[in-house]
């Protein structure tokens, strides 16, 4: 976005205005009175720059606290868009600012994920996770329905046919060729704010897209705050969470039914399970992101073990050396790994997580003895710990 070169910044008393010259004021549009940030954005605002550009700039001009952020994102937004309204922005193609329409809280552990854009590009998985708008944000997502317009340069971190990293010095740039609806994300290195151009019209595909773009900005914020994400099902039992872990296809939500069917233990996550640790105490949280099973839970719960599946001919638990439990885990995770730096983050939580919980391959069928083989370890492991 760029300032419309139509309007002038002068000083009243002291006070700086927007005033109109040329066509403006022969179209009697109105002045408009700035404050002294509005001023610093709007000289900002003579070259083009989008809305990652601004913030950051006037963080640093101000030396503005992480915690301030996200209260700045929401005043520079208010901003924005009364310039849009009020005429005071050129057109750029596929880049005008969106006007803010609505906002969502979502807790998922001790995260708040703030979302920002029309209420019809939200799914409703999100429900169960609601909380108090009171409440700060950790992590603060913009939908912008339209195309980012300025050329990007970085560092290239990976390329597939699904997704592309790229490494500038303020932010990442995500960008989804496959992605019908979803074009790219532009996610802040502090994890604090994220970008997502799309386009819409809102539907269902575009809904689903939207849901599983957003999981990729908080999956980092999760890493920021030394936490992982597992792919697995999991189960509540003798007051822990129990995760079954294993490639697609592998059995994890059989596994945990079996568990369900047979002795009436309660489901709790699908599909992803948040690894934390509190207070020394090994924890997980529940995630909307629950895959097919439609089954989650957004309360927290001790975390009890792992189970890794592999399926066999017959049912047995095979124990697992330091080493191979710390490999095992990590493979399962679905955290970020973009850089060196990543990686390392996910390990040392691993590590620190290894020694406090129960871990384990078991080699299984698909039948109820795969649960009286694993339930006897699972006891034997709680008798002793």
């Amino acid at each position: 976005m760029k300032r419309n070169d139509h309007y002038v910044l002068k000083e009243l008393s002291g006070i700086p205005y927007l005033l109109p010259y040329g066509q403006t004021q022969a179209d009697h549009m109105r002045g408009s009175r700035l404050n002294e940030t509005s001023a610093f954005l709007w000289n900002l605002l003579e070259q083009e720059h989008d809305r990652i550009d601004l913030i950051a700039a006037c963080a640093e001009y101000y030396g503005t606290a992480k915690n301030e952020l996200p209260s700045l994102a929401a005043d520079i937004d208010q901003f924005l868009e009364n310039l849009s309204v009020g005429g005071y922005l050129t057109e750029i193609p596929n880049s005008s600012f969106i006007i803010r329409t609505s906002e969502k809280h979502i807790r998922a552990g001790n995260l708040i994920l703030k979302l920002v854009g029309s209420p019809e590009a939200f799914t409703e998985c999100f429900n169960s996770f609601l909380c108090s708008t009171a409440e700060p944000a950790d992590q603060t997502i913009t939908i912008h329905p339209h195309s980012f317009s300025h050329p990007i340069s970085g560092v290239l971190l990976l390329r597939n046919n699904e997704l592309t990293i790229i490494d500038t010095e303020e932010q990442y740039i995500l960008l989804f060729p496959s992605k019908t609806y979803i074009e790219e994300i532009h996610l802040s290195k502090d994890a604090m704010l994220a970008d997502i151009y799309c386009h819409p019209p809102y539907t269902d595909n575009f809904r689903e897209e939207l849901f599983h773009a957003i999981r990729f900005a908080f999956l980092y914020l999760v890493q920021k705050h030394h936490m992982a994400v597992l792919h697995s099902a999991s189960f509540l039992y003798q007051g822990k969470a129990w995760l079954f872990s294993g490639p697609s296809g592998t059995g994890k939500s059989t596994h945990t039914n079996l568990w369900h069917d047979l002795l009436q233990v309660p489901l709790l996550n699908g599909d992803l399970n948040v690894l934390a640790l509190k207070n020394g105490q090994p924890m997980i949280h529940g995630l909307p992101w629950c895959g097919t099973s439609e089954i989650c839970d957004p309360a927290s719960y001790p975390l009890g073990g792992i189970i890794l599946l592999r399926q066999a001919m017959g049912d047995y638990i095979e124990e697992l050396s330091p080493d191979k439990k710390r490999l095992l885990v990590l493979q399962r995770l679905i955290s970020p790994t973009w850089t060196p730096q990543m990686l390392s983050a996910n390990l040392d939580l691993v590590d620190e997580l290894a020694d406090r919980i129960y871990i384990a391959r078991l080699h299984c069928t698909k039948n109820f003895s795969a649960v009286d083989v694993m339930k006897e370890g699972i006891d034997d492991y709680l008798a002793t710990h």
